[in-house]
Formats: structure tokens, sequence, C-alpha cells
């Protein structure tokens, strides 16, 4: 096709657009057939039924009230949460090892026991230090014996000395002996102590109440020093480390309530305090850490378990507070539709904590004002509007129809006019 042929077309489909766009904002298409019921008839209205700019559905019909759920601003409790990650780890925690070489005679403990403080958990073979106490003891009862033998001679030396019988260099000489078998007395009962620290050294006890792990060792095996025996935790209460930003640090203290939830126990939260607030704050991640401390009689949380914390930093117990779905965001701003005298005014709100379906709300509004909960989306601030209070399931007041608002033209959806028109040739 030539050039010239193709603009003549663009030029009758130009004009007949226009003509179909003029026909359309003029309104001359209700005239026609069948079409005119399509695009001229509103929802509801009898195909036929008078137009005109002032009657039912005429396009410069008044809009009616909305009808709006409203409630009253209220005060109420507002928990400020910080919600961070910790590490569960035994509120008493130590490795069991072997404090000297020796070989397994005994094993007091099984696997996950209970364990009070003081039980036997490993008993090393300890012959040779028996005997070793054994002859510390023969030693000193040998010392002893002689000691008092010596004694008995002293005394007579002495008695004849006295008399003039017996010399004093036989005295002084018994005195010496004396004096060296009670070093010899002493010495053996320093030895005999020492062989029974050397003999408890082969006896490992609980140090403390708890629950101990697996065991690495066998009856019989040959360990050396260092070497692990098993593990002993205290369950009874666990501590929880997780950290949170440094400019929380002015508003920190012991004994502010901690929440915590873990994946192995769905729906069950554990409820503990701050017990310890680290004295540094780590220069990388400006965080401070803290340590708080759960009740665990039933030992479900283990050392290691990774735990979701909630921690309560301050309570209000007046807070202002508002639905959520009262409050309407726009971009970084968030708006209310405060209403007085059945009029909606738009005014803007600072937020604070959000909480079981709650906003609390610092700068904006007071208690006792009246605002719009639901419905926002069909107020406009200065219009009026037919209010009821929120939850009292009464139907919203019905608009008439010559007052319901028109959908604009260049908004208008076919398929939805076409069914507006069969619903009202069937009624």
């Amino acid at each position: 096709m030539r050039v010239s042929g193709q603009l003549a077309v663009i030029a009758v489909l130009g004009a007949a657009g226009f003509g179909g766009w003029y026909a359309y904002k003029g309104g001359h298409l209700a005239n026609v057939p069948v079409i005119g019921a399509y695009v001229s008839q509103p929802s509801g209205q009898q195909a036929g039924a008078p137009r005109g700019p002032g009657g039912p559905g005429g396009r410069g019909g008044p809009a009616g009230p909305a009808a709006v759920d409203v409630d009253t601003v209220k005060t109420g409790r507002i928990v400020e949460v910080r919600e961070s990650v910790g590490t569960v780890r035994a509120f008493e925690s130590i490795m069991v090892t072997a404090k000297v070489a020796g070989i397994i005679g005994e094993i007091g403990f099984e696997e996950g026991q209970k364990v009070k403080a003081g039980d036997t958990l490993v008993q090393f073979d300890a012959a040779e230090r028996r005997a070793a106490i054994e002859q510390a003891v023969a030693e000193a009862n040998r010392a002893t014996a002689l000691r008092n033998e010596i004694a008995i001679k002293l005394e007579r030396a002495q008695a004849l000395s006295r008399t003039g019988a017996g010399t004093g260099a036989q005295v002084e000489d018994l005195t010496a002996q004396m004096k060296s078998l009670e070093g010899s007395i002493a010495s053996a009962q320093a030895q005999r102590k020492a062989a029974e620290a050397r003999l408890e050294e082969l006896t490992i006890r609980a140090p403390f109440a708890g629950r101990v792990g697996t065991r690495s060792v066998s009856l019989g095996a040959y360990v050396a020093p260092g070497t692990r025996i098993t593990s002993l935790d205290d369950l009874s209460k666990v501590r929880l480390d997780f950290a949170v930003p440094e400019n929380l640090l002015g508003r920190l203290k012991p004994g502010q309530t901690v929440n915590a939830v873990s994946a192995a126990y769905r729906g069950r939260t554990f409820k503990g305090t701050v017990a310890t607030i680290d004295t540094r704050v780590d220069q990388t991640t400006r965080t401070a850490r803290l340590t708080a401390e759960f009740e665990n009689q039933d030992e479900a949380l283990k050392p290691g378990m990774f735990l979701s914390v909630a921690l309560e930093v301050s309570t209000k117990d007046d807070a202002v507070v508002v639905p959520e779905e009262a409050v309407v965001s726009e971009g970084l701003r968030h708006i209310v539709y405060p209403v007085k005298d059945s009029k909606v005014e738009r005014r803007v709100i600072t937020i604070g904590q959000r909480q079981g379906g709650k906003v609390e709300v610092l700068e904006g509004l007071k208690a006792g004002e009246t605002i719009v909960v639901l419905g926002v989306q069909r107020v406009r601030p200065g219009a009026e509007v037919i209010a009821r209070p929120a939850g009292s399931g009464a139907p919203a007041a019905p608009v008439p129809a010559a007052n319901r608002e028109q959908p604009s033209r260049s908004s208008l959806n076919v398929p939805q006019a076409i069914g507006s028109a069969q619903a009202a040739e069937r009624k």
C-alpha cells in the first residue's frame, strides 16, 4: 500500500475514534438501541429510566455520606520489646577429666544420670597408693614405739642423775634420741597424709549436683592426665547469652523480663530475667552482651540451643493506643481520620510499638477522640460520614441510589457494565 493510502486509513480511524469519544462524552450513545443500555445505565437502574443532571444516576448527582465504623481512642498497657537471638548454656558446666594417670577400676555413674555433689564418678586402681599409706603408718608406729622406749630410759637416767648414780651425758644422749624419734614420727605422719592425698586423686567426685553426659572411657582403661571422662551440667537453671544495641544501655538493668521461644517447642514461651550486663561493648558490632537466667526444672532447654529473644525494655500503662486497621500508611507517614460532628479530618500521627492488634500513638492523638476504624478508604477530609460504633454489628445505613458516587468514565469496565444491565433486565 502506498504511503498516501496508509495516511488516509489513519485519518479515517482517528476521525472515527474522535467521533465515538465525543458521542460518549456528550451522552449521545445513550440514545442508540442496545448500546445505550450498557453505556448509560448505572448498576441497579432500569433500562429506559429517566436520567438528567439532577436525576437518579446523573453525572452531577451529589455523593451521599459514607457509612464507617468508629471507635474512641483509649489508653492501655504497651510493653516496649526489643528482639534478638541467643544461645543457651548450662548454669554450671564442666568437662570431667583425669588429674593423674592410672587404670580405671570403677565407674560410678550411668550416662545421662543425675548425680549429687560429692558422688563418686570414677575410681582408679589405688592398690599402690594404699600400700604407701600403710607403709607411712607403719613407719610412724615404729618411731612412736622407739620414742616411748627412749622416754622410759630417759626418765630412769634423770632419776639416777638426781641421786648422783647417773651421768649428765647419758641424759643428754637420751634426750637427743627422743627429739630424733619425734622428728621421725612427724615425717611418717606427713608421708601418710601425702599418700592419702594421692589416693584421693584417684577418686573423681561430682563437684556439684547435675546430669552427666556420655562417657569416653571404659572400665580397666589406662588414662593419661587430662583425658576426658564425661561432662557434668547443672540444668536446673540455664543461662542465655544474647546481644542488644548499645543505644539501649541507659535503659537496661538486671531483673528485666526476657521471653524466649525455640523452634523445638512450638507454642511455648520461656520466661527469664536479666542477670548480668557485660561491662564492655563489642567494638565490631556495637552491641552489649546480656546474660539472662531461666528456670529449667524439666530440662527442656539444652546447652547450645538457639532461641529467639524478646527483651522487655520498658512498660507504659497509660499509652494512647488505636486499632491497627485505623492507621493508614503513606510512605513514611501514618494517617488517621478523626471524626467530629460527623465530619472527617485527616491527621498525621507518630506511632510507637505495635502489640496485640494495637498501635501506640506517640503524637497526634489524645485519649477520648473518635476515629474511623473501618471504612477509611471511603472517607475524605471534610466529608460527612454515617458513624456507627465499631463491633456493633449494625448494618451500614443504605446510601440512596441518587447519591451514589458514579465511577469515572476513564475507569469504566465494559464487562461489569454489561453484567449490571443484565441484572437490571432480570428485575
